[in-house]
């Protein structure tokens, strides 16, 4: 592109945008132009997505770039709903808020541009006009560049890496599918939040010996409740997942779900569920009466500060004394753990036989 000229008669003839800069704009003819912007990641070096279907939730995630499929890739997913989309359909409203702000800073520093390259004032900014008897002067002064704020993102906390592709990215709470290969990963997910509980389970002896016994048990007794937590967790997004496939409206699904309540708290009453809800008998393999044992401990724990009182002894027959403290062992809680990851993969089974590869972990 030619310079403009200078001086008088010079003319308008600068572009709003100068190839290369900050962006590194490219000139595409007929006033296009492209531009190249950095999108911000986060202190791990993840950035942040979004899902495009706004009825999607939660719908946000993040990824590390330079995992997963690192080339070619034409398609994304999303980790919950599993939309698909162009990879760079993903982008977040605050990142491309943030990619307008920074385009229309460019814009203010090209507009100023072409009023001085029209103008040609002085080192001053000062053009004169005319002369003799009747002159003017124009005084030119640049305003400062509007200000551009980062994207602001939610911090999002269970990581994860695809066994299949190995995209490491991040979700809330129990998604399902890899949003790089858009494989069934659920099973990933679950032992991913088992692997954390393991890992404070394995703290307990440090724990007691640094603060004593009761925090010690205490720890056990949190353990064995986020193992049933977990397991509630998967098998009710396994629930909703079943019902969306069955074709039930987004109202009727939430509405099975809240009528189950808190039956996957109960062994029982989850393979009841299974059967008259779900339409799925009970997977042989998976060891129910342990794993009913072990939940019928939380009990106690949860309502009264884990003595054994005359309820749990009826529900459980079992030969602890009324008054004592329920016992549980560092063995115990990482033996519930593999029975949960056990049936929860039973039941993914069951229900998605076809679900696409997926491993524990």
């Amino acid at each position: 592109m030619p310079s403009p000229g200078r001086g008088e008669g010079s003319t308008l003839t600068r572009k709003l945008f100068q190839s290369g800069g900050p962006l590194n704009f490219e000139d595409l003819g007929d006033d296009q132009f492209r531009a190249s912007i950095t999108l911000p990641r986060d202190e791990d070096g993840r950035l942040g997505r979004e899902c495009p279907d706004e009825a999607c939730s939660p719908g946000t995630f993040k990824v590390r770039p330079g995992t997963g499929i690192t080339g070619g890739q034409t398609v994304a997913y999303c980790p919950y709903c599993r939309h698909e989309e162009a990879p760079e359909g993903f982008a977040t409203k605050e990142q491309r808020r943030y990619a307008e702000e920074l385009v229309m800073r460019e814009a203010h520093r090209g507009v100023d541009g072409m009023i001085r390259d029209a103008l040609d004032p002085d080192v001053f900014g000062r053009k004169k006009l005319g002369g003799g008897l009747i002159s003017m002067e124009i005084s030119l002064k640049s305003a400062p560049l509007p200000h551009v704020r980062p994207p602001a993102e939610e911090e999002v906390r269970r990581d994860v890496v695809c066994p299949s592709c190995g995209l490491d990215h991040t979700v809330f709470g129990l998604a399902t599918w890899c949003p790089d290969c858009g494989l069934d990963i659920f099973l990933t997910h679950v032992a991913a939040e088992l692997a954390v509980v393991r890992s404070m389970a394995g703290d307990i002896e440090r724990r007691r010996e640094a603060l004593g016994r009761r925090v010690a048990a205490r720890d056990l007794e949190n353990c064995l409740e986020d193992a049933v937590s977990i397991f509630e967790a998967a098998m009710k997004a396994l629930a909703r997942r079943h019902l969306a496939a069955i074709g039930l409206a987004p109202e009727d699904i939430e509405g099975g779900v809240k009528r189950l309540g808190n039956t996957f708290q109960n062994i029982a009453r989850t393979i009841e569920a299974l059967r008259d809800h779900l339409g799925l008998t009970a997977a042989t393999g998976v060891p129910w009466e342990e794993l009913s044992a072990s939940f019928e401990k939380r009990h106690p724990i949860t309502h009264n500060l884990g003595v054994v009182d005359r309820k749990y002894l009826e529900r459980t027959q079992a030969s602890d004394r009324e008054g004592r403290e329920v016992g549980i062992s560092p063995a115990e809680v990482n033996m519930t753990l593999d029975r949960v990851l056990v049936a929860v993969s039973a039941v993914h089974a069951g229900l998605f036989p076809h679900g696409g590869a997926v491993r524990g972990g």
